[in-house]
């Protein structure tokens, strides 16, 4: 009991081993013959045959590891082979040869056509309908597994390269010149219809039930969706002859041709993408027997072989932002990098406070997209971090990582100052001292100061502020005006959202209301005196309560005091014009008031400062 299992454990190991030793991509079997190898198929992973020029059949039993000729009774060229099962398939080539086996291939049996045309290509639904077709527009169906085949005509003269069904009515046949014929009714009739194309089409296959592909000259693609009315052209990307594909399903196909060339979708055809196959021999014939293993055959006894669906290892990720060196990156920043791809690939991710990776604190894999939001509490703030990226695909990890970036995380965030002084609404002096609280974070401030609550007529936007103060300079403020005001604090990362928003009444300078008694009529008085140096007295007269607007003008026409902009009650006025700050010349000063009556008066006088 224990030596059985001990046998047992050591053939899992063995197993295992033999496995995953595999190459990746597209590797060499030997095949054990210089001949040309036109047809392939496996009906397993273990078990396959190949055939090929002068009558050649190879068979395996171990996956391709080991190739073992069969006898096949001729000497002519071997063209195609399909299985049906395990055990039952069918060969055709030259001169209308057929051979059928139903031992898997160990042995092969004869079967009599009536034509002496070479056939190029054999197809079953099931283990008694098949059909093939070749040279000269021929084409033969069999409905009692081979042992007689008859054949229709197909209305060509020219040779078909391929045949495929979809099931027993529907199906079609194309070759040279880019003719392709279909039937509905199992081959009995056939219709010639437009491909698109004149090029040599070397392999038509049925997709799905009403979906087909056709290949060949000068690397076209061509999908019908429509049951062959109509063909879209696939962009393959290459110009190298293509002569044979493997359909898995309605998303997987393998294409292979000259030169070595492969292209595989897993869409649809919607994007083709080229594989290694480290061979630049033709490649005549392909079969896969899932999505990974396949195996594809051509001239001088070429036989490739992939378990990984085709692919290498995935390649390095290269890494898009932060850039190298970054600073106030968020602490819940989103990390980027380009996709690796074909086949598609999900990240390891990690991060580490040094360059080496001895002291990662985050590694997290299984990352389907090429970016990664940081969740909360994994990164400090104002701490250096290094980061990379390995990609995973279907056949493995990669074997290298990214290049290492590294980024500063910000510091923490900044938040809004609370406003102090002056207290909102108040009436302050021309010159004020605004004050807000002090944010501890905070390397810097900023004040606005502005006429209107949108700040688009700004006085005062003053950055770069230490402190937590400013005392407005004089020159900024006129008088009797409401200004608004507002503050943000910055660091070296960011600014905080602005304060709210207060706003203050700057006082009435100079302004005299001069006795009780009420005047008859809005009225305003020349100054006195005039010309003068450098104060002069503007007074007047207002009957009932009204908004007053006393204003000095230049000669250019510009505001440049605003004297009074208040409601004021009724009486008389003085108001003290202090010029000391102005250069001498014509002056302009006018009145403008309004009751809440309705009535108006505006006045305007000239005076002179001479200095």
């Amino acid at each position: 009991m224990k030596r059985s299992t001990l046998y047992i454990l050591v053939f899992f190991i063995l197993a295992c081993v033999k496995l995953y030793s595999q190459p990746y991509g597209w590797f060499t079997q030997s095949s054990g013959t210089g001949n040309n190898l036109n047809g392939v198929y496996f009906s397993s992973n273990t078990t396959g045959i190949v055939v090929g020029q002068s009558g050649t059949i190879i068979r395996t039993t171990n996956g391709g590891t080991n190739w073992t000729t069969v006898s096949s009774g001729t000497s002519v060229h071997l063209f195609a082979v399909y299985f049906i099962n395990g055990n039952t398939g069918w060969v055709v080539g030259d001169v209308g040869v057929i051979l059928r086996t139903t031992n898997g291939g160990a042995s092969w049996n004869s079967q009599p056509t009536g034509i002496g045309y070479q056939l190029r290509s054999v197809s079953f639904i099931n283990s008694t309908t098949g059909f093939t077709a070749g040279w000269y527009g021929t084409f033969l169906r069999t409905t009692n597994s081979g042992t007689n085949w008859v054949s229709y005509s197909t209305g060509l003269t020219t040779n078909l390269t391929s045949v495929s069904f979809a099931d027993a009515s529907n199906g079609f046949a194309a070759g040279q010149f880019g003719k392709i014929i279909r039937t509905t009714n199992g081959g009995v009739n056939w219709a010639e219809i437009s491909s698109g194309t004149t090029s040599q089409i070397e392999k038509v296959n049925f997709t799905a039930i009403n979906e087909a592909v056709i290949i060949g000259e000068g690397g076209f693609i061509r999908k019908s969706t429509n049951l062959g009315n109509n063909w879209v052209t696939q962009s393959s990307g290459t110009s190298n002859w293509l002569m044979a594909n493997s359909v898995k399903n309605q998303n997987f196909y393998v294409i292979v041709g000259d030169y070595g060339t492969v292209r595989k979708t897993s869409n649809g055809g919607v994007n083709w993408y080229s594989q290694v196959s480290n061979t630049s021999s033709l490649l005549s014939a392909v079969s896969f027997v899932d999505t990974n293993t396949g195996w594809a055959v051509g001239i001088n006894g070429t036989i490739i072989k992939t378990t990984t669906g085709g692919w290498l290892l995935p390649g390095a990720a290269s890494l898009n932002s932060p850039a190298n060196g970054a600073t106030c990156f968020s602490t819940t920043g989103t990390l980027d990098w380009s996709d690796v791809f074909p086949p598609i690939c999900n990240y390891r991710l990690q991060i580490a406070t040094d360059q080496n990776f001895t002291s990662i604190i985050y590694n997290v894999a299984g990352i389907n997209s090429s970016q990664y939001v940081m969740p909360p509490g994994v990164l400090l703030n104002n701490t250096i971090y290094h980061w990379r990226v390995k990609a995973t695909s279907q056949v493995g990890e990669s074997a290298s990582w990214s290049s290492v970036r590294n980024f500063r995380t910000a510091v923490p965030e900044v938040y809004a100052p609370n406003l102090l002084l002056p207290a909102n609404n108040s009436t302050v002096i021309i010159t004020p001292l605004l004050q807000w609280d002090t944010i501890a974070i905070a390397s810097s401030y900023r004040v606005r100061i502005a006429t209107d609550t949108g700040f688009t007529n700004l006085v005062l936007d003053s950055n770069n502020i230490i402190n937590r103060r400013i005392t407005v300079p004089a020159g900024r403020l006129q008088s009797n005006v409401r200004y608004y005001w507002k503050v943000l604090s910055s660091n070296v990362c960011m600014s905080s959202p602005y304060s709210a928003r207060w706003s203050f009444v700057t006082a009435i300078t100079g302004l005299v209301q001069n006795e009780t008694g009420l005047p008859e009529k809005f009225w305003m008085y020349n100054n006195y005196p005039n010309p003068f140096n450098p104060s002069t007295l503007i007074s007047f007269d207002i009957p009932k309560e009204s908004s007053v607007k006393l204003s000095i003008f230049n000669l250019l026409g510009e505001e440049v005091t605003v004297a009074v902009n208040d409601k004021l009650s009724a009486g008389k006025y003085s108001y003290s014009w202090n010029a000391s700050n102005f250069s001498s010349g014509l002056y302009i000063y006018r009145i403008e008031a309004a009751s809440d009556d309705g009535e108006k008066y505006s006045k305007t006088f000239k005076m002179v400062l001479v200095k």
